[in-house]
C-alpha cells in the first residue's frame, strides 16, 4: 500500500550548513492497518509524514503507493494523488470565518463535477459519521478540542481518500477526547477500509489503537513490530525508556529503591520480572508452581495494560530458597509465560 525506500531529506540551513532529518528510511504499511510512528521531538517524524503525501520531497529515495513510484511525478500528477490521501492536523486548520458545513465542503467544492446537492449530502453524510450532524451551522469557535478534531476528520474524508495521515493529530487533547477520537479513526478504519499513518510522540496514543509501528530515532527507524510485541519485548534503549513510562510506571519506584544483587547468596531472594500475554494474563501461575515446587513466592507489585485490548500483564515477584529450587522455579515460570527476567537478588535483613 504504502512503500518508502532508502528515503533521505537533507534541508539546506543558513552559512552552507545541512540538517539530515532522515537517514535512508526503509518502510513498509499494509493496506487497512493503523500504523504508528514514533519518536521524540526533533526525530523526523513530522516530516517522514509530509513525504508520504510529497508536501515535502524526499532529497533521496522512493515513495511508492499502490505500486506507482509518485516520486518523480508532476505537480498535477501528484495533485490527483494527494486527493486519494487525507491529513488531519493537531492544530485542526479550520477556516473560523466558516461553519462546520462549510469547513467540510470546501475540499468538495473544489471539484467543479459535483452539484450542490451532491456537496450537501456528502457533508451530512461525514458529519453524521463523525458523530456532529448537529453542529453543521456551528462555527469553531464554538466547539470544543475534539469536536474541532471531528470536523477536521471529516474534511479530511470528504474526497473518499484511501490513506488519511494524522500528524500528532490528538496532542492538543486531554486524555478522555484523545481515546474518543482513536476509538472514531478505529471504527472508520474498518467502515472505510482506510489505511491509517499516526505520528504522535505519545505512547498511549499507539498503545490504544495501532497495529503495528515504528520508532524513529535521530532520523533512523531503530525498530519496528507488531505494537503487542514492542511492548512486552522492546529491544532498543529508546524503546525501552517510552515503554517503561507506560506499561511499568508503577513499578519503577519499586525496582528503583531496591537494591539487588547480581549473584545469589545463601538467604537471599531472587526478583523476578514476568510478562503475561493475552488469557494467560489471567492463569494462576504463580500458586500452581508454587504448589508443584512446595517453594515460596511473594508478590511484590503488579499492573495490567491493555494493548489494542488485548491484556499485557506484568508481575515482580520474590522466590525464596536455595539456587537450585530458584532456578527450577525459573524454568516452570518460562513454561507458562511469555517471558521471564531475572532482575536480582535480594538479602533479607534479619536483624
Amino acid at each position: 500500500m504504502i512503500k518508502l525506500e532508502n528515503i533521505h531529506k537533507i534541508y539546506e540551513l543558513d552559512h552552507g550548513k545541512t540538517l539530515h532529518a532522515l537517514k535512508g528510511i526503509d518502510l513498509q504499511i499494509n493496506k487497512g492497518e493503523i500504523f504508528g510512528v514514533i519518536g521524540l521531538s526533533g526525530a523526523g517524524k513530522s516530516t517522514l509524514i509530509r513525504i508520504i503525501n510529497m508536501l515535502e520531497l524526499p532529497t533521496d529515495g522512493k515513495v511508492i503507493i499502490d505500486g506507482e513510484d509518485i516520486t518523480s511525478y508532476r505537480e498535477a500528477k501528484l495533485r490527483k494523488v494527494r486527493q486519494s490521501i487525507g491529513m488531519i492536523f493537531q492544530q485542526f486548520n479550520l477556516l473560523s470565518s466558516k461553519t462546520v458545513f462549510e469547513n467540510v465542503a470546501f475540499p468538495l467544492e473544489l471539484d467543479q463535477t459535483l452539484s450542490k446537492d451532491e456537496i450537501k449530502n456528502r457533508v451530512h453524510e461525514l458529519l453524521k459519521m463523525v458523530e456532529l450532524d448537529d453542529k453543521a451551522d456551528v462555527y469553531p469557535a464554538q466547539l470544543s478540542g475534539g469536536q474541532k478534531q471531528r470536523v477536521g476528520i471529516a474534511r479530511a474524508l470528504a474526497t473518499n481518500p484511501k490513506i488519511l495521515l494524522c500528524d500528532e493529530a490528538t496532542s492538543a487533547l486531554d486524555p478522555k477526547t484523545t481515546s474518543s477520537i482513536l476509538k472514531l479513526l478505529t471504527t472508520l478504519r474498518d467502515k472505510l477500509n482506510l489505511t491509517i499513518v499516526i505520528i504522535t510522540h505519545q505512547l498511549e496514543v499507539i498503545k490504544e489503537c495501532c497495529d503495528r509501528v515504528a520508532v524513529i530515532d535521530g532520523g533512523l527507524i531503530s525498530e519496528m513490530g507488531n505494537t503487542i510485541d514492542l511492548f512486552a519485548n522492546p529491544q532498543k534503549d529508546l524503546t525501552k525508556r517510552l515503554v517503561s513510562a507506560v506499561v511499568r510506571k508503577d513499578l519503577n519506584d519499586l525496582l528503583e529503591y531496591t537494591k539487588l544483587d547480581d549473584t545469589y547468596s545463601e538467604g537471599s531472594r531472587a526478583w523476578f520480572e514476568l510478562l503475561f500475554l493475552g488469557d494467560k494474563a489471567e492463569d494462576p501461575v504463580i500458586v500452581e508452581v508454587a504448589k508443584e515446587l512446595n517453594v515460596n513466592i511473594s508478590i511484590l507489585a503488579g499492573q495490567i495494560n491493555h494493548i489494542q485490548n488485548k491484556p499485557l500483564g506484568i508481575l515482580i515477584v520474590a522466590v525464596k530458597g536455595d539456587e537450585a529450587l530458584i532456578q527450577k522455579a525459573k524454568e516452570e515460570l518460562e513454561k507458562r509465560v511469555y517471558h521471564v527476567q531475572l532482575l536480582g537478588y535480594e538479602v533479607e535483613n534479619n536483624e
